[in-house]
């Protein structure tokens, strides 16, 4: 969890009571104040989920990236096994004919 969803929780909950407060004395700049630090809080909690949620492309993202290359490894191996014993020299010591 990024720390800007718990600061913002933090501010909404504060800005709930700040308008509460605000609404139980009839004073209305204290109920306005309240009401914006929610909005203020509710904006910074979103902007923490897209962080996270932006991490977690990323972290996706890269765990594709190395599947993709493991993968392109393995079949690289599959098709072209180890092949010194066939291309060596030996298959030019063996052959008679060669020049």
């Amino acid at each position: 969890m990024d720390s800007n969803e718990v600061k913002g929780k933090m501010k909404d909950v504060a800005g709930k009571a700040q308008e509460k407060f605000g609404e139980v004395t009839g004073n209305k700049e204290q109920e306005f104040k309240g009401m914006g630090k929610q909005v203020e809080g509710k904006v910074q909690e979103t902007y923490g989920k897209a962080k996270d949620a932006a991490r977690e492309v990323v972290r996706e993202g890269e765990d594709v990236v190395r599947d993709t290359e493991e993968n392109f490894r393995k079949r690289q191996s599959d098709v072209q096994p180890n092949r010194d014993d066939e291309i060596g020299n030996t298959d030019v010591d063996k052959d008679e004919n060669a020049a």
